[in-house]
């Protein structure tokens, strides 16, 4: 598709695909890989090198504007499956017309529970409850073409269906 993305037009979250949270806000994780200092004969200094496929730990925050039963149930010490689904718009300068288009988005994670700040209580304002996750494994399809799958626990880092971690079948 042409085109460049404008913005997140809205998306909702899921706990175990089908039971809806609702419209929260969300802080995906920051991907850095753990690295290994290289120095010696032949190196001018040191080098930081990127062990590839292999990640630091992975938080991802959700905030919602005040408590309810199912994003409290997120705080239970288990693994929990969650589902964000949502519509990316993108302009078209293609267009003759400037017709906007959309992309699906949809991102699943394993998580498990690292904190939950409950937020404030004041009148006429919103709690800001917020939850802090570990990520075990995350994947991120568009258009239901999967782009990102990242699984910790089963040797996974595959970006656009190459698995870094298994590239000769060897794991």
């Amino acid at each position: 598709m042409n085109g460049f993305p404008v913005s997140l037009k809205g998306f909702s979250l899921y706990m175990n695909a089908l039971q809806e949270i609702g419209t929260v806000d969300i802080e995906l994780p920051n991907i850095q890989f753990m690295t290994d200092t290289i120095t010696g004969s032949g190196i001018g200094g040191e080098l930081e090198v990127p062990i590839a496929g292999l990640t630091k730990s992975m938080t991802m925050k959700i905030k919602k504007r005040a408590v309810n039963k199912q994003f409290t149930t997120l705080i239970a010490p288990i693994i929990h499956q969650l589902a964000f689904r949502g519509k990316i718009q993108m302009a078209d300068p293609g267009s003759a017309i400037g017709k906007v288009k959309e992309r699906t988005i949809r991102i699943m994670a394993k998580v498990m529970p690292k904190s939950k700040n409950l937020g404030k209580a004041e009148i006429a304002k919103a709690m800001d409850t917020e939850a802090e996750f570990e990520v075990i494994s995350i994947r991120i399809f568009v258009d239901e073409i999967e782009n990102l799958h990242v699984d910790k626990l089963n040797n996974i880092f595959a970006v656009d269906g190459v698995n870094y971690l298994d590239e000769d079948g060897f794991l």
